[in-house]
């Protein structure tokens, strides 16, 4: 004859605690993949706007040169408007083919960036 067990036998509420155990589990797995998710669009927000400001600084720094370079009179500050965002250069002459680029960056979605730069005009 084959024994049965105490704990099957009786129908007392023997499967809850596995049932709340494996909900809990469960659940704490949800809100932990919420969370990650989350965290991951911040970063990739993030990483566009980083994106954008070093186009910004790019183009500003380009745009900049090739006006150095064509002889024009280039007021101090010199502001680019560009679709992502707008690029403020003040500089300094301290040699004839060398200036100092003070740079502020502001995309249009207002995150900033100040930065020094260099900048070497050779003339060929």
């Amino acid at each position: 004859m084959k024994k049965i067990l105490s704990s099957t036998a009786k129908q007392k509420g023997f499967i809850l605690p596995y049932v709340l155990f494996f909900i809990a589990i469960a659940f704490i797995a949800i809100t932990f993949n919420v969370n990650l998710y989350r965290d991951e669009v911040q970063i990739t927000k993030n990483q566009t706007e980083q994106l954008k400001i070093e186009t910004l600084l790019q183009m500003g720094r380009t745009r900049f040169k090739d006006e150095v370079a064509s002889d024009t009179e280039i007021p101090n500050p010199v502001v680019y408007h560009f679709p992502v965002g707008n690029v403020k250069i003040r500089y300094a002459k301290p040699h004839e083919q060398k200036y100092h680029l003070y740079i502020s960056i502001q995309t249009d979605t207002f995150a900033t960036l100040s930065i020094t730069n260099q900048l070497r005009i050779l003339n060929e």
